[in-house]
């Protein structure tokens, strides 16, 4: 089944995480910070109202994720607990989790176990309600119109086909 998925493309950022993997075991995830490389592919993309593959944009973006096959977002604040039982993770340990409401949690894995996650500020890609994203989903860009200080404004954003 698909769903759609919004991604605001405002900066997203992308770094890599060495040795980041979960289990049962209580292994470490640590949720990083921003990879400029990452958020000028999706605002190149945004910018010519392009449409291509999550996977070929991280790709060409040169951001150092290594092998994923599922993208989640969580909206902020978060738990390790929370993460946990909606990843299957039982028993990773999170650090780098931020309180603030005004973030995402883009979480990347492969066969089950977190290969990258990182604190997205600027509420970039974002998988809604538990479902994901693969590298096959399908990215393009939308536009919807805001009321606001000022009137009616219309925003740009990219909308992610995905899975769930």
């Amino acid at each position: 089944m698909s769903s759609l998925l919004l991604a605001f493309v405002a900066t997203v950022a992308f770094t890599s995480v060495a040795g980041c993997s979960s289990s049962s075991n209580g292994e470490q995830i640590t949720v990083q910070d921003g990879s400029p490389a990452l958020t000028a592919a999706f605002a190149h993309l945004l910018e010519e109202k392009g449409t291509a593959r999550l996977g070929d944009i991280i790709t060409s973006s040169g951001a150092q994720i290594g092998p994923w096959d599922r993208m989640y977002s969580f909206n902020s604040p978060n738990t390790s607990d929370e993460l946990n039982r909606a990843l299957g993770t039982d028993g990773a340990k999170w650090t780098g989790l931020h309180t603030h409401s005004e973030s995402t949690t883009q979480v990347f894995v492969h066969d089950g176990k977190v290969v990258f996650a990182y604190d997205d500020r600027d509420r970039g890609p974002i998988v809604k309600r538990l479902t994901y994203a693969t590298p096959d989903s399908i990215v393009s860009p939308k536009s919807a119109v805001t009321k606001g200080i000022g009137g009616e404004h219309t925003i740009w954003y990219l909308e992610i086909q995905g899975s769930s």
